[in-house]
């Protein structure tokens, strides 16, 4: 059978590959003049390090599989991530979403005495609190406290998943806390009993995750699909019992079968020609600030693998994440990269970038040390949709005969837009 797929991020190549081991003949077309959407490389200081998404949650296993079938190496972050207040940096809580897993944990330094005893609760309560809750911070709340929340939790709700506590599903990002709750007594013995094995939760192929694009494409090379890059997609039309793909520079393509893995925007275009009119839902805006330093103190990793920023009163970055320490192999020689996190309101100059930077790491950065500096904002990070509302969008394209995939449908993270494209029936 042949098929078109529209979109060469993740999604599409991905689902090319499944397609083109189950002997579809395979087309892929992107148009941007690079693969990997919001997977991408960017070279700062010498050093290509990932401009967009840098790892994958390891639960599931689906892209572990995928990195060993492709035979890349992975490994998994080092260093421990810190919280940034206006008084300094202290460590995360060694355990799940920010949630402790021991009394002893540094990071409860931040809680005050009644906050600390208020945490502690926890462990001669019933364990029936909060196993009607369906956030992380409805459970956290229940079993914890509010300080716990908002000190503990939310910079991480806030840092990595860009959303409250409240807003974040236990069943997408601890599907197993409930089931540990039951079996040890309390959320602090659960935390300790899922982390007692220390394993990675996340993890990269090793040099990047755009390896993992790379890898995508050079195997779909070889398997012989048909892959272009630049190459945009300007309309569809119905030809037969398939379509005709039509591409900016005149190609028009034939396929049997049709495969949308474009943004949100692209995917209602191209379908509404077609007599499909879907609205496209909401996207995020997010900023990052690449830089290399050659200032010695930053190869001590002053704050392990980098901070979450709880107060902004002094600061414009939401995040730091020390990218050298973390992922050890991007390290060069006497140059260290660090990677900042902006709100999509602020662009910051140079010198505020050395100044966060220079705040955040508790590092006096010269301008003269800073070797290296790439802006990259992304205009259409996609937020997350409702299942029912993802199951109707996928089934009206369906109703045509064409496949939607991609984290506007799925959400963001590697995990789910792998899981996703696994609908596509070979």
């Amino acid at each position: 059978m042949s098929t078109v797929v529209v979109g060469g991020g993740l999604a599409g190549l991905y689902t090319a590959y499944r397609l083109t081991l189950a002997g579809h003949k395979v087309a892929v077309r992107e148009a941007a003049p690079h693969w990997g959407g919001m997977i991408s490389p960017v070279e700062v200081g010498g050093i290509l390090v990932d401009a967009g998404a840098e790892a994958y949650a390891v639960r599931g296993g689906l892209a572990h599989a995928l990195c060993t079938e492709l035979g890349l190496e992975v490994a998994g972050p080092v260093g421990t991530p810190h919280i940034w207040w206006s008084d300094g940096s202290h460590p995360m809580a060694d355990g799940v979403l920010g949630i402790p897993g021991s009394l002893d944990d540094p990071a409860l330094e931040v809680l005050t005495d009644t906050e600390r005893a208020r945490l502690a609760e926890d462990l001669t309560m019933d364990p029936a609190v909060g196993s009607d809750a369906l956030t992380v911070g409805a459970l956290a709340k229940a079993r914890l406290g509010e300080a716990a929340v908002s000190k503990l939790i939310g910079p991480v709700a806030e840092g990595v998943y860009a959303t409250t506590p409240d807003h974040l599903p236990l069943v997408a990002v601890a599907p197993g806390l409930h089931d540990a709750i039951a079996a040890e007594g309390s959320l602090i013995k659960a935390v300790a009993s899922m982390r007692a094995n220390r394993t990675p939760t996340v993890e990269q192929p090793v040099g990047g995750l755009f390896q993992l694009v790379e890898a995508l494409v050079d195997r779909l090379q070889d398997l012989g699909a048909d892959v272009r890059a630049a190459a945009a997609i300007t309309h569809l039309r119905r030809s037969g019992q398939g379509f005709q793909v039509h591409t900016h520079d005149g190609e028009d393509l034939q396929a049997e079968r049709l495969v949308l893995a474009t943004p949100a925007s692209v995917s209602v275009r191209l379908l509404s020609p077609l007599g499909v009119e879907l609205a496209a839902p909401p996207v995020n805006k997010t900023r990052q600030v690449i830089i290399a330093s050659t200032n010695p103190a930053l190869a001590e990793h002053p704050v392990g693998s980098g901070v979450l920023v709880a107060s902004r009163a002094d600061v414009r970055a939401k995040a730091l994440t020390h990218y050298s320490a973390k992922w050890p192999w991007a390290a060069s020689e006497g140059v260290e990269v660090l990677r900042l996190s902006y709100p999509e309101h602020v662009f910051p100059t140079r010198q505020e970038v050395i100044a966060d930077a220079s705040l955040l790491t508790g590092v006096a950065l010269a301008d003269s040390e800073v070797t290296g500096l790439a802006s990259v904002s992304w205009d259409a990070m996609p937020t997350r949709i409702e299942t029912a509302n993802r199951d109707y969008l996928i089934s009206e394209a369906a109703h045509i005969g064409i496949d939607l995939v991609g984290a506007w449908l799925d959400g963001n993270g590697v995990v789910n837009v792998l899981a996703g494209c696994e609908r596509v029936q070979a």
